[in-house]
């Protein structure tokens, strides 16, 4: 456009009936964005047409297929600019032009368009479009809402659900739904007749919204929650529920919708919310719903459980016979457990039966898969704590297939539930006889099961279940002790009898069962006597019946055992006890009618039947093969009870002979292990007071082979084989047995002299065992000749390694066996030396043979250790010991300074200093142990002239190259350890400073990239301290930069730990100087907050380790940094993390050095303290409880150790108790957002609404209250002779006590918050010692004038807390 257009021709043109308006004309939408870039264009309102011209066009042009402008980015961008932009001084306001033209262009279908487009449109062509699009719908949409009917907004709620996949993330796209459904969720409130949209919405948008809340939900969870709310809100409305109070129509439209099975597929998982949301409803709406005749309102509540157990009904119909559907049975009947709908009549009670019924048959099917039986036991758990009448018909079928399940971790979790929940209701009704009985019923009918799998493993299960497991069978035991009647326990001895019958019924069919076999073996003739066998016969059924018999007397014996043996002794009477006494004899009869004089092998029907009774003889431990290993355990256990008796027939050596027998032929199986870990646990001391030294000497060696981390065959209880291992070694009682330890000595001294094969591995073994055992209880000969012959297997092995390694680099591969025995020899070598380096620490080693030290630790330093770093650093170790205990020998023994200079010459001589060797190491090691022990003065002349040739040495290979990048970690070190050396020994350094400046800038400048900041800091401080020419101010400022720079958790944890050693060198003017790089840096405010934290924390540990001296600087500092603090917002309204730092700072400097503190201090503290506590409208996401516990902490510090300096500042003191009191409210539940507004401004940033403070911050507070009655002596620095009473500040406080008391009583009598009663509790120590601050006069003052009526009870009720509690001087 060549010509500036009128206001007329523009106006035409927008208005032409064509696009564009002429043949030779551009289009409209170039012309309209042609204008508005032109300023020389002057017409009136251009803003008002153009926008009137886009909504225009946007409308009537929406269901175009091809160039719609709906999804036309210059439209969208042009719109964008007109609303931002700002056209003519005289233009009216935008709410008023723009707000009529809504009012004629409707923006919803509009809206309705371009979310349906979207779908059509390339990812990235909509998320382009939608950033045009979001800033004008935040304009438009809050002017036009409020003219969109209800039903329009449904559609528009129908657009949103059906939004791409792909773009439901997008930031913008996201804004724009939410936007939606909250406008549709306000207009639904306000609307009054909302009868059509129930209907709308599930003929229209069921299966759209089915999609959006399903958990496969593409929807964010924000958005997610609005849209389920949205559409609850519509189809459980007042209208809708009145029309139809169970929500039939949903279930209908479910079912009949054009995709049913793939929509109820996708309704199933969201079942359980909407049934918990119905309800809700339900509950919300029950006056209208449900009107009460005569004022019955247990009617009401009535109708509206059998209402909402109508949708349960709907629901479970809708679920049948979908194999996705016990999870969502779980969820519903969780619903009914925790809204407590159920009613035992209608629908629900049906309901309910089929749902049990169903979850029975799951139990009773063998191949049920183990998810399904895991939710099934969870639907009976449920359904036994919504009522135990539920459960109780078909007890008698869950608890013998509880038994025969197979078990996994969670069948056992959901099985433990509900016998929990089963063993709960019958202690608190007292029919703890009932459910006996039906355990024993339960083990009873297990012999009428069909068996599908062996007895064997049916026995198996029945071990592993859950009714016999440890915390099942401890629960029960500990129940009938404490719940079970006199009346129950007479009528549970009449058990005995059913024991008899069903041992009898058992021993007839096992009697026809081998005379059935006697018939059936192989034989050439047949006598005549005999009658001809049957061609039907039944022995393989009567096999079958005795197995399951044996089964089932097996498990009742076990009951009967844990019934009997849990008897309350206060309630058994004669008569019980000699049943119980007759019951014995009839088992010890039993068991030798079973065990005696057997000549074959006992029938696995008999093995398993003898484990319930009283033990059997020590025979049949020996001779029977094959015999079930819980068996000989039971039998085992028995005869040693029975040889710890004073008057047994049976010797203890006998037994654990027949015990370690046959640990040794079941070694590798479970059973095996089962009897070494009873004999650990329970007959140790028998053993070692009785047993002879052959088999002590076998149970040791037995113990020590296993593995330390073996992961063998778990037992029942979850034990392994290691186990036992650990369980020994960590038995203090073990290693005081003396015939124990003899036999452990003597198994650790009985190595091979050989070290090949399988000599090795035993050598191996016992180094890797003495690593777990107390050196302490080792004699000195066993310590002597175990070092001895360490030191000569550490040789030999080496040597080994040596020719190897030879044989490697002259061959230039190796095999597969051979690499592996290289493999285990350095695990052997690892061993020995970590062994000695202990033995060393623990001065066990033998350094008076100075000549051996001196061959030894060359002979250490000789081998090269690259791959092992556990046997390079003992490695380095061992040679540091060696070389000091020659260095102290020295001034006494020529022959020591010899050994030693002779040593050093061998390191200077080394040609490994160029790489990270062990001789490198060991020197680096060494450097700082000579600094730190020895001086140059001490050493003999000879030792002094080996060591400076060996810095002589050193010093090429350490001497640092500038270059551009940061080295390895490992040469800065070596570095500043070479500079160390040299100031040690008084030798003149070669000035390299702008080395480690160079560094520090490299770092600074790449900090993301290197990991060696706590090497560089540790160099600038060495050349401070070593070099004399330094730039020492700006080797100060990069030490502070390194510092803050840092921020990885390993660093910053390394960096604490050498600026403190590089403090420790400082002078006062260097020390001042850091401390104002860090107050210059924290002032300039130019920081962000992440580096502003690692400021404070370095002032923090500055301060900490101040050197001496320098008392004015850190008194100046510290009170400068409070200033700071206070006035400065960022500290204060910034981060969590910062403000934590800062009080880390102030805590500890009160803590470590309150001396320090001066009068001018605590007045900043408490200002501090109280702004960070004071309430704020915006709150974290997550309460941070350290800021309230370093809060205490600081205040705790002043009054225990300043006291002279808190008694000026009381009424601060005060209020800064009172805002720790109103810390610890909590908000009531289901507060309005203007209630729940006016107790959240009050509570400080930090505490999330949503996450009160607890229990360990009542604790803190509680201490804090009482420290106020403590005594103590202030830390300060005082005159010299000057006296100090011991004294509190319980007189001078006691005019403030009670406003900290109120400030409690109001936070408990405050109507919109709560404080829980554990926190109440928590606090009642400390307010106790308020009230004794008080007294009674400020009590009654308090009362009269500062409570209300609320308040008095409180503190009514606090005073008679502590008057019951208060000591009155009576004895």
């Amino acid at each position: 456009m060549t010509t500036p257009l009128s206001a007329q021709s523009f106006v035409r043109l927008l208005k032409a009936p064509t696009d564009p308006p002429n043949p030779e004309s551009p289009p409209k939408i170039q012309i309209a964005c042609a204008v508005w870039d032109d300023a020389t264009t002057h017409i009136p309102n251009k803003h008002e047409l153009i926008a009137e011209f886009i909504l225009t066009r946007l409308l009537k042009d929406k269901s175009k297929t091809s160039d719609n402008p709906v999804v036309d980015a210059r439209y969208w961008c042009l719109l964008r600019n007109v609303l931002d932009g700002s056209v003519g001084a005289g233009a009216r306001g935008l709410k008023v032009w723009l707000g009529s033209l809504l009012n004629r262009t409707p923006l919803a279908p509009i809206i309705i368009s371009i979310l349906t487009l979207l779908r059509d449109l390339p990812v990235t062509k909509a998320e382009e479009l939608l950033v045009l699009m979001r800033p004008c719908f935040s304009v438009l949409w809050p002017l036009s809402v409020h003219k969109i009917g209800v039903e329009t907004l449904l559609e528009c709620l129908g657009a949103v659900l059906d939004v791409s996949v792909e773009l439901v993330k997008d930031e913008n796209l996201g804004g724009i739904c939410e936007a939606i459904v909250a406008s549709y969720r306000e207009a639904l409130g306000n609307t009054g007749n909302k009868k059509k949209l129930p209907a709308a919405f599930l003929q229209s948008h069921l299966s759209s919204w089915i999609r959006a809340i399903s958990p496969s939900s593409h929807l964010s969870p924000q958005l997610n929650k609005a849209v389920y709310a949205a559409g609850t809100e519509t189809l459980f409305s007042l209208d809708a529920l009145r029309a139809s109070p169970s929500s039939e129509g949903l279930f209908t439209a479910l079912a009949s919708s054009p995709n049913s099975p793939f929509t109820i597929n996708s309704a199933i998982p969201v079942l359980p919310r909407l049934f918990s949301t119905h309800t809700h409803f339900l509950r919300r709406y029950r006056t209208s719903l449900f009107p009460a005749s005569q004022n019955k309102i247990q009617n009401r509540e009535n109708d509206m459980r059998i209402t909402s157990m109508s949708f349960f009904a709907s629901c479970l119909k809708l679920m049948a016979g979908n194999g996705l559907s016990w999870e969502a049975t779980v969820g519903l009947v969780s619903v009914i457990e925790s809204e407590r709908i159920y009613v035992n009549q209608g629908v629900g009670e049906v309901g309910v039966e089929v749902v049990r019924e169903d979850a029975v048959r799951v139990l009773e099917e063998e191949e049920a898969e183990e998810e399904v039986v895991h939710l099934a036991l969870d639907v009976l758990a449920a359904l036994a704590r919504i009522d135990y009448d539920v459960i109780e018909p078909v007890l008698g079928r869950v608890l013998p297939r509880l038994i025969l399940t197979r078990s996994s971790p969670s069948i056992h979790k959901s099985a433990n539930v509900l016998l929990n929940l089963l063993l709960d209701f019958h202690s608190k009704t007292r029919t703890l006889h009932t459910y006996s009985h039906a355990l024993f019923d339960a083990c009873a009918s297990l012999h009428s099961i069909r068996f599908l799998v062996s007895p064997q493993e049916f026995y198996s299960r029945g071990r592993t279940s859950s009714i016999l497991g440890h915390t099942h069978l401890s629960s029960l035991a500990q129940a009938l002790r404490t719940f079970l009647t006199p009346t129950q326990v007479k009528e549970g001895a009449q058990i005995i009898q059913t024991l008899k019958n069903t041992f009898n019924t058992y021993q007839k069919l096992s009697s026809i069962i081998k005379s059935s076999g006697m018939e059936d073996r192989p034989r050439k003739k047949r006598r005549k006597s005999e009658p001809a066998p049957s061609s039907a016969s039944p022995v393989p059924t009567q096999t079958m019946q005795v197995d399951g018999h044996a089964l089932a007397l097996s498990l009742t014996l076990k009951f009967a055992a844990l019934f009997l043996s849990n008897l309350p002794s206060s309630f058994v009477t004669t008569e019980v006890r000699e049943a119980v006494l007759e019951a014995g004899v009839w088992a010890i009869d039993a068991t030798r009618s079973l065990l005696c004089n057997r000549t074959s092998e006992i029938p696995w029907a008999d093995q398993v039947t003898e484990q319930g009774d009283i033990r059997g003889l020590l025979e049949v431990a020996k001779m029977e093969e094959g015999a079930e290993g819980e068996l000989v355990l039971e039998i085992l256990r028995f005869l040693f009870a029975r040889s710890s008796r004073l008057d047994s027939d049976i010797e203890v050596e006998t037994v654990l002979d027949v015990a370690l027998t046959y640990v040794e032929a079941q070694v590798e199986n479970t059973g095996g292990f089962i009897v070494l870990y009873q004999i650990v646990e329970r007959w140790l001391d028998l053993v070692d007071a009785q047993g002879s030294k052959s088999s002590l000497d076998r149970l040791i060696k037995l113990i020590f082979s296993i593995s330390p981390t073996s992961t063998g065959r778990v037992d029942l209880q979850g034990l392994q084989p290691k186990d036992v291992f650990w369980g020994v070694l960590h038995n203090a009682q073990f290693w005081e047995m003396g015939n124990i330890r003899a036999s452990v000595l003597a198994y650790l001294t009985s190595s091979a002299n050989s070290l090949e094969g399988s000599a090795l591995d035993q050598f191996s073994s016992t180094y890797c065992l003495l690593l777990y055992i107390p050196p302490e209880y080792l004699t000195k000969q066993a310590r002597a000749e175990l070092v001895h012959r360490a030191m000569e297997g550490d040789v030999t092995i080496s040597s080994s390694l040596h020719a190897t390694t030879g044989e490697k680099t002259a061959k230039g591969k190796r095999k597969h066996d051979e690499g592996r025995d290289v493999d285990d020899m350095r695990q052997t070598l690892m061993y020995i030396r970590v062994f000695l380096q202990r033995m060393g620490k623990l001065g066990y080693l033998n350094t008076s043979d100075h000549e051996s030290a001196r061959d030894y630790a060359k002979h250490l330093m000789s081998m090269e250790v690259t791959d092992n770093a556990i046997l390079r650093e003992a490695t380095i170790n061992l040679v540091e010991l060696y070389i000091v205990a020659l260095l102290r020998a020295s001034d006494k023994d020529p022959s020591a300074s010899a050994a030693c200079a002779s040593i050093f010459c061998s390191l200077a001589q080394s040609s490994s200093f160029d790489k990270e060797s062990v001789p490198k190491l060991c020197v680096l090691q060494l450097v700082e142990r000579l600094r730190q022990d020895f001086s140059v003065s001490s050493l003999p002349d000879l030792i002094i002239t080996s060591i400076k040739g060996l810095h002589a040495a050193l010093t090429p290979v350490s001497h640092p190259n500038v270059i551009d990048t940061l080295p390895a970690s490992g040469t800065i070190k070596a570095w500043a350890s070479h500079l160390s050396f040299g100031h040690w020994l008084g030798v003149a350094a070669v000035s390299t400073s702008g080395y480690s400046q160079q560094l520090a800038v490299t770092f600074l400048r790449n900090r993301g990239k290197c990991k060696s900041s706590a090497e560089i800091l540790g160099l600038l401080f060495e050349e401070l301290r070593c070099l004399p020419n330094v730039d020492r101010g700006a080797h100060l400022d990069l030490a502070v930069g390194v510092f803050v720079s840092s921020t990885e958790a390993g660093d910053i944890k390394t960096l604490d730990e050498v600026v403190p050693s590089g403090c420790k060198h400082l002078s006062i003017d260097d020390f001042s100087h850091m401390l104002n790089t860090v107050y210059e840096a924290l002032e300039s405010t130019r920081f962000p907050p992440a580096q502003c934290v690692r400021l404070v924390h370095a002032a923090t540990i500055l301060l900490r380790d101040a050197p001496q001296g320098t008392l004015k600087a850190v008194q100046w500092f510290f009170s400068q940094c409070l200033n700071l603090f206070i006035g400065h917002a960022q500290f204060l309204a910034g981060p969590v993390d910062l403000k934590l730092a800062c009080l880390e700072f102030v805590a500890r400097q009160c803590s470590d050095r309150p001396a320090a503190l001066r009068s001018v201090d605590p007045g900043s503290i408490h200002a501090l303290l109280s702004k960070i506590l004071c309430g704020s409208p915006i709150h974290d996401s997550t309460t941070t409880p350290a800021v309230f516990h370093t809060s205490i902490t600081i205040l705790n510090a002043l009054v225990r150790l300043r006291r002279d300096l808190i008694v000026h500042i009381l009424p601060h003191l005060g209020m800064l108790l009172r805002q720790l009191v109103s810390c610890t409210r909590s908000l009531r539940p289901q507060l309005a957002a203007k209630q729940s507004r006016i107790v959240t401004d009050t509570l400080p940033s930090w505490i999330a609404p949503s996450e009160p403070l607890g229990v360990p911050e009542a604790r803190a507070l509680a201490r804090l209250f009482t420290s106020l009655t403590t005594k103590s002596v202030p830390r300060a620095h005082m005159q010299p002779g000057a006296e100090q009473k011991a004294e509190s500040l319980s007189k001078p406080f006691a005019k403030h006590a009670a406003y900290v008391v109120t400030a409690h009583i109001d936070a408990v009598n405050d109507p919109l918050c709560v404080m829980p009663t554990d926190v109440r509790r928590e606090l009642e120590p400390g307010l106790f010692s308020l009230c004794e601050m008080m007294g009674t006069h400020s009590r009654d003052a308090v009362m009269v004038s500062a409570l209300d009526a609320g308040g008095k009870s409180v503190m009514k009720a606090l005073w008679k807390e502590y008057e019951k509690q208060r000591y009155i001087g009576r004895g």
